[in-house]
């Protein structure tokens, strides 16, 4: 997204191949992600929001529109949106937000008469204000009069809103971007470096004082608690994407709101959605999009920080340089949050072209350092970038062949696979299908993934999903014999752990197939599972796997 900043500090030869190719790269992987989609329908509002965003970047960063005038744009905008966050949050259907800055939010918004015409989610309505706050208290501070009372009212209206969000990854980037104005407050590297280890020894002691201070007395173990649950529960989400990210490295699983079912079916071995996104910028990215989607959008981060180092050291005029920091920095807010979090790129795509403009709002500000950067003689410098440039390109066109004669089978394996798991996926997600058209996608998936094991037989996702379709055919001697080949090459995946488990206790091999479960992390859901499937096969007149599911439960709930 923020790829064209490249364009400031990259050698002549090198803009166009980086700053146009970079740019297709992230525009085409969004759309053969759009391809990928088992429904369409739930990858449309996300690639129109990002060409929107797309385009509201260029014309922000390169037509000559006041920074200043857009600034107070922007800032309205999260001002109307935190007013009605503010004043309408009693009237939403928040019940799974508890504690203190809920209740602080429903008494706050009882006052107000109930206007609601959508419900945005918490972590949402965090992801469109934050990062505004800087430019907010900018605008306070330039003006006067009048106007300084109206972008206060404002900035604090942001505060609030985000403060009852109770996005803890919020909160941490708006910190972060504020302790980076301060340590840039000092120009010697000394006092950088005292400043910020101050800094940190104060955050940890504010941490933990407010930890003390929400949680009532006898409680705060119990607060501590649960924030490490709430980490350790994102961690296994994070390696379970990661697992899923593997079957579709090339294409991602789509756009959109197509993570739900995907993940619950395909990883967790569950037929209905047990979580909706990633919960982490670069892992939405690279399952909407694929690695390709995620090399592009690293490519465009290093772009945009290497401009603002460069505008940073050759600065700006006082004025201009506090709206530049707090451009830059809202931007920072947001992908700090995004570590844990991904609002842009998920359910919440009208939060995207938030983002974007304010790095179009940071490159408008900032070029004009880089101008008088230009004007300033580099002969040498120049000659340098090109030099490098060459030699680059020159490793490059070496390197890459040697890649393809060296991995090739193995990444067209990969390739197979991705294939038939795309099809895979529509053969059983994709709506408006019959019965017919099912079989007819679910064969070619079949294929790809024996042209996968053909290039390379120990191909785990191949493997695997082979195994999971046998399962579905009730052919469980070939599911077991499968999934046996994907375990050595992938013992932590929960998929082919809970996939070969079941093979194994539908083969009637319990002991077997209790040490598979016993590595199966949601042991609760799992023991649901079982005793939901003791009843099921017996209406499908399958006492045999009926008793086996039984016995399995009770083995399991035994050992607890």
């Amino acid at each position: 997204m923020f790829l064209f900043t490249s364009l400031f500090f990259l050698g002549k030869p090198a803009q166009r191949i980086f700053t146009g190719g970079m740019l297709c790269l992230f525009v085409a992987s969004a759309v053969v992600g759009m391809w990928a989609a088992y429904d369409s329908s739930l990858s449309w509002p996300v690639l129109l929001s990002m060409l929107f965003s797309v385009s509201l970047f260029v014309a922000l960063a390169y037509a000559a529109i006041s920074p200043w005038g857009v600034s107070r744009v922007l800032v309205v905008l999260a001002g109307l949106f935190a007013l009605y966050f503010v004043g309408q949050y009693a009237h939403f259907d928040y019940q799974g937000e508890v504690g203190l800055l809920a209740d602080l939010g429903r008494m706050t918004g009882s006052v107000m008469p109930k206007l609601v015409f959508f419900i945005p989610h918490p972590n949402a309505a965090a992801g469109f204000v934050e990062g505004t706050l800087l430019l907010s208290l900018v605008l306070t501070r330039e003006t006067r009069g009048i106007s300084r009372w109206i972008w206060g009212i404002i900035t604090v209206l942001i505060v609030y809103a985000l403060l009852i969000t109770g996005s803890r990854g919020a909160w941490l980037g708006v910190v972060v971007a504020v302790g980076i104005w301060a340590l840039l407050a000092f120009r010697e590297r000394a006092l950088q470096l005292l400043v910020a280890g101050f800094g940190l020894v104060v955050g940890i002691l504010g941490g933990l004082y407010l930890v003390m201070l929400l949680a009532s007395p006898g409680r705060q173990i119990l607060f501590i608690s649960s924030a490490l649950d709430t980490a350790h529960s994102r961690l296994t989400l994070y390696h379970n994407s990661l697992q899923l990210l593997k079957d579709y490295p090339f294409t991602g699983i789509g756009l959109g709101d197509t993570f739900g079912m995907v993940y619950s079916r395909y990883q967790l071995l569950m037929h209905v959605p047990y979580l909706y996104y990633a919960h982490n910028l670069f892992l939405s990215v690279g399952l909407g999009q694929g690695l390709l989607g995620v090399l592009a959008l690293v490519g465009l981060i290093l772009a945009f920080y290497v401009f603002v180092m460069r505008v940073e050291r050759v600065g700006l005029p006082k004025q201009s340089l506090s709206l530049y920091r707090a451009a830059w920095l809202g931007v920072n807010v947001s992908l700090v949050h995004g570590l844990t979090d991904a609002v842009q790129f998920s359910q919440a795509w009208w939060t995207m072209p938030m983002l974007f403009a304010l790095g179009g709002l940071a490159v408008a500000t900032g070029r004009p350092a880089l101008r008088l950067e230009a004007d300033t003689p580099k002969n040498e410098t120049s000659r340098g970038n090109r030099r490098r440039y060459w030699i680059g390109l020159v490793v490059a066109l070496v390197v890459f062949p040697a890649l393809v004669v060296v991995f090739g089978r193995p990444w067209l394996s990969a390739w197979y696979a991705n294939l038939g798991a795309v099809y895979d996926t529509r053969a059983f997600l994709a709506p408006n299908l019959n019965e017919a058209a099912r079989e007819t996608v679910a064969g070619r998936a079949v294929t790809y993934f024996n042209q996968a094991l053909n290039l390379n037989p120990v191909n785990p996702v191949a493997n695997r999903r082979l195994g999971m379709l046998a399962l579905e055919r009730q052919d469980f001697e070939g599911a077991r014999a499968y999934l046996e080949r994907a375990y050595p090459q992938e013992p932590t995946n929960q998929a082919v752990i809970k996939a070969l488990g079941l093979a194994y206790l539908w083969t009637g091999q319990l002991d077997a197939a209790e040490a598979r479960f016993r590595e199966v992390e949601s042991q609760s859901y799992l023991l649901d599972e079982l005793n939901y499937l003791v009843w099921w096969w017996g209406t499908q007149n399958r006492e045999d796997l009926s008793i086996y599911a039984g016995e399995m439960a009770q083995r399991l709930s035994a050992r607890q």
